[in-house]
């Protein structure tokens, strides 16, 4: 399923915000992904203030994004490819591609952030909306169900937990 929304175009609509369409049925990853589609609204927003010359920040929100991009292909990123690999994700090694190419590209916008302008910025903001379209909101779709299958047939089991399947891989952090 692919999901098309219009951005909004005036200061103070919503670029992007979170739709329960988006929603994959995995706590967790679903938590995550609301943090990207936030992260998204705002920076477009500080942009688009910053051109109607209601301040600047832009700067300052681009390198709060970039921060947070950073952080999330590290640790989301690593969570997701945890359960489809638990789960036996029969796409893995072309859905883990996807992320490493989410991933080059925020470090090479980093990288390239002296040289940064409010279009790079916006360029920015587009990819990460392009993200959010194409990826959350259709491949992550693809893992819900196999993901969720998994859970079901390990919740038999007494000792199992969300958070036990990312400690037996190493993440113990994923779920708090």
């Amino acid at each position: 399923m692919i999901i098309y929304l219009e951005p909004e175009e005036e200061i103070g609509g919503n670029y992007i915000r979170w739709n329960k369409k988006f929603e994959l049925g995995i706590p967790a990853i679903d938590e995550e992904h609301k943090r990207l589609v936030a992260l998204c609204d705002e920076l477009h927003s500080k942009i688009m203030k910053s051109g109607k010359g209601d301040g600047g920040g832009w700067e300052e929100s681009l390198v709060h994004a970039l921060h947070v991009c950073t952080e999330y292909v590290q640790t989301h990123f690593r969570h997701e490819e945890i359960l489809m690999k638990a789960c036996g994700y029969e796409n893995f090694e072309r859905h883990k591609k996807e992320h490493e190419a989410f991933t080059k590209k925020v470090l090479e916008t980093a990288a390239e952030f002296n040289q940064a302008s409010v279009i790079s910025a916006l360029q920015f903001v587009k990819f990460l909306y392009d993200w959010i379209l194409s990826h959350i909101a259709h491949e992550d779709q693809l893992i819900a169900r196999p993901v969720i299958e998994y859970y079901n047939r390990r919740k038999s089991d007494p000792e199992f937990s969300e958070a036990r399947i990312i400690e037996e891989a190493g993440e113990s952090d994923f779920l708090s």
